[in-house]
């Protein structure tokens, strides 16, 4: 590896480790404060729908075998763990329900929540307790990318308290997890290049198939590597890419189950995804504003997006004014980062491993939705290996040039690396005191709904078997008070309501609901929460 003269020798200062020991400890608060507080949204309620071993066919079966009222509790059972189903239901869940998601986080919360709890506080700290572990990950893609502890050292701190990190650490799905995988494999690879030997590509072999088990975009990661390792040995035949490719053949090898029951149950996948292939923006101009505002939410984020972006404006999702200077100061970042390395030709390698693992998933994401449609490119989770690579590169210059020779350099960017960790902790504390999250789609409407469930007087909640209405009433069920009842119904004819109810409730997702009420004039229904299309029926008086 061709090692960068200006920070080899350097080891990292002593006013550089204190402030980044102190990083850690308030990033490991901030991962763990609050675990509770948080509304348990819609994708972690299936999380713990996975880990109770029960299935969505169980779910419609207790509902809809049913006459007449059932109770809210009724769907505890389906949020906690039932003792006499195991690992093997967990998965039959995932195989049946939900295949695009690979089994590994979910065995593992099924395992934490036998051992500690499935409130959704318990069920969120395994995803704090792995985010620990990006710590070293990342610390070794810096030592082998760039043989300099400096950098690691930087990194530890600017992750320590990047809202991004903190975020998924108190999530209880497997995002975090992937972060970790795809630095492990990352650096794992770069190890097996330098060291050639059979453990280190073994080893690569297995955080590979690690990553898969994870998250199918995994894929992208892999694909990235494998363009590294060819364009690094020249397009030749070497013993190194030799060895890559038997590695990554036995990474697949290991994922060939999941793989198989992934393409036999690939028509379900696609109905539960085909909500990422929707055609919200029109203009592409719009998308590529909106990917770029949301790559800087990885050093600041102050939870300026509405739940009503998703549904209406995707462009009006933050104030104009925050919108136009992110984008601005981001596209003047990527010059300089272009500037910067093509006047610091010091490692070929590292600047093509770095943009290769970014912009492989980062970009090939943007382009399927500006040709196809669809807003992929801009869903928070899946640019998670564009994000990483952002924060490597940035840590590397920011660290070049605090310990440059120059002092003028070294005032400059303290000045610009205490910037990022000063708003890293601003929007920390926002995060800790908030009821929701703006990745947390709908989390507002969540609180807004149950609330208003819970003050009515004998309220009563439709449910149909729509997947988006179960998934709806399974994420309000937590929040709600015994009193809330639900009335299963179909969509025609319109249901009889019983008299002693005079709140009645209804989502209607797929709007089949709605225009069989409105058929009957016996019936004023009111629109609650355009987001969410919540109505409110309410009987006329004659």
């Amino acid at each position: 590896m061709n090692q960068w003269p200006a920070l080899e020798k350097q080891h990292p200062p002593t006013w550089l480790k204190s402030i980044v020991i102190c990083l850690l400890a308030l990033g490991i608060f901030f991962r763990f404060a609050h675990l509770g507080h948080k509304v348990y949204w819609h994708d972690e309620s299936f999380t713990s729908l996975a880990i109770s071993g029960h299935t969505l066919a169980e779910i419609k079966q207790e509902i809809f075998n049913h006459q007449g009222i059932i109770p809210i509790t009724t769907l505890d059972k389906f949020q906690q763990i039932n003792p006499e189903r195991g690992i093997g239901d967990t998965v039959r869940y995932l195989i049946t329900s939900d295949p695009q998601h690979p089994p590994l986080y979910y065995v593992m919360a099924r395992l934490w929540a036998q051992l500690f709890g499935d409130s959704p506080a318990q069920v969120r700290s395994l995803s704090a307790v792995i985010s620990l572990l990006i710590f070293p990950c990342v610390y070794w893609l810096c030592l082998e990318l760039f043989d300099a502890p400096s950098v690691g050292w930087v990194a530890l701190g600017l992750i320590a308290v990047s809202p991004l990190e903190i975020f998924f650490a108190q999530e209880a799905r497997q995002y975090g997890l992937w972060m970790v995988t795809i630095l492990l494999s990352s650096a794992a690879l770069l190890r097996a290049i330098r060291r050639e030997s059979l453990w280190s590509w073994g080893l690569y072999a297995l955080t590979l198939a690690l990553g898969l088990y994870t998250h199918l975009f995994t894929i992208l990661v892999a694909i990235a590597q494998g363009i590294y390792v060819v364009i690094s040995q020249q397009f030749r035949w070497h013993k190194t890419l030799r060895n890559y490719l038997i590695a990554t053949a036995m990474g697949l090898l290991m994922f060939l189950p999941w793989l198989i029951v992934f393409i036999t149950h690939l028509h379900t996948a696609l109905q539960l995804t085909s909500w990422s292939s929707f055609k919200i923006i029109n203009n592409p101009l719009t998308l590529i504003a909106i990917w770029l505002t949301r790559t800087t939410r990885i050093f600041f984020d102050i939870n300026l997006a509405s739940d009503a972006a998703w549904v209406y404006s995707l462009a009006s999702e933050s104030p104009l004014i925050y919108s136009i200077s992110t984008i601005v100061g981001y596209l003047l970042l990527i010059t300089y980062l272009i500037y910067f390395f093509i006047n610091h030709k010091y490692s070929f390698k590292m600047n093509l491993f770095v943009f290769l693992l970014g912009g492989i998933s980062g970009l090939s994401l943007l382009l399927v939705d500006i040709i196809f449609g669809g807003i992929r490119s801009i869903h928070f989770r899946y640019q998670l290996p564009l994000y990483l690579s952002l924060q490597i590169v940035i840590t590397y210059v920011l660290t070049f040039h605090i310990l440059s020779d120059k002092m003028w350099q070294q005032k400059v960017w303290n000045f610009i690396l205490f910037g990022l960790i000063i708003s890293g902790l601003v929007s920390d504390f926002n995060m800790f005191k908030a009821n929701t999250w703006w990745t947390q789609i709908n989390g507002d409407s969540t609180i807004k709904i149950s609330q208003m469930l819970n003050q009515s007087e004998s309220p009563l909640l439709l449910i149909n078997d729509d997947i988006s209405n179960l998934g709806a009433v399974l994420t309000l069920s937590s929040r709600l008070q015994p009193k809330v009842n639900l009335l299963p119904v179909r969509d025609d004819p319109i249901p009889e309501f019983p008299h002693e109810y005079k709140n009645i409730f209804f989502f209607d997702f797929n709007n089949n609901l709605l225009p069989v009420i409105q058929q009957n004039k016996t019936y004023l229904i009111n629109l609650i929460d355009p987001i969410v299309e919540f109505w409110h029926i309410e009987k006329i008086q004659k």
